[in-house]
């Protein structure tokens, strides 16, 4: 997905797969707890497709860690 401008700032946008969600109650974890990473602007969750869109700058591997110790997981990057 092509990178979009919000007040002239480029955002950077990157999808992964992610398991371990079944309801709106799941997303709305996931969503606080990738919201509380430091650099995400913007998460989005799709339940059906089991995956979340993360817009900002963040490490994959600190968008791991702030589900570490929950029933989710962040899997690869989809393209």
């Amino acid at each position: 997905m092509p990178p979009r401008v919000k007040e002239g700032k480029i955002i950077m946008s990157k999808t992964y797969e992610i398991s371990g969600m079944k309801c709106q109650g799941c997303a709305n974890a996931v969503t606080e707890k990738l919201s509380a990473v430091k650099g995400v602007e913007e998460v989005r969750v799709d339940i059906e497709k089991n995956q979340v869109t993360i817009e900002g700058k963040s490490w994959k591997w600190s968008l791991s860690r702030a589900l570490k110790g929950s029933k989710y997981e962040l899997g690869n990057e989809v393209k």
